[in-house]
């Protein structure tokens, strides 16, 4: 299993609990041949690559949607769901992201109720994007950084 910082790790196991504790599903942690098979599917569909610590979340728990926030897991889909029916996969749900114009030229990895987490297409420079305008309202040193900041803000 890949290391993931602490803070993350702190804040996905506070989310996993409460989300037992409310009887809800948890996921959990994604193969290295789902997080593989996911990377090669952006690569070659999207010529995106998968952050390396986004990679790391994903060997500690596949895909999470909690309070609002759904963060995209590897090998996933509609046809293929995981645990309650969480079928957002990163490359499932970029596809539907980008019917839409503009959502080309980044990878999304997740979002809440008016955000978009997303990456360049090389796998670097986090930012929270507004849903609609796609503008960019908050940078963030490292993925991890941002999915803790997400995530903590809707702990109870």
């Amino acid at each position: 299993m890949m290391i993931v910082e602490d803070a993350v790790s702190d804040v996905i196991a506070k989310v996993g609990a409460e989300q037992r504790g409310a009887g809800e599903k948890v996921q959990a942690s994604a193969s290295e041949d789902q997080i593989s098979a996911e990377r090669t599917v952006l690569r070659d569909r999207f010529r995106a690559e998968m952050p390396t610590d986004y990679a790391r979340l994903l060997s500690v728990v596949n895909g999470v949607d909690f309070n609002g926030v759904v963060l995209y897991g590897a090998g996933l889909t509609q046809a293929s769901p995981g645990a309650g029916g969480f079928w957002q996969g990163i490359a499932e749900a970029n596809a539907l992201w980008r019917e839409g114009p503009g959502h080309e030229t980044y990878l999304v990895l997740g979002e809440s109720d008016m955000d978009l987490l997303t990456v360049d297409l090389d796998g670097r420079r986090p930012v929270l994007r507004d849903k609609v305008s796609s503008d960019v309202f908050e940078d963030f040193t490292t993925v991890n950084e941002a999915v803790e900041r997400l995530l903590r803000s809707r702990l109870q």
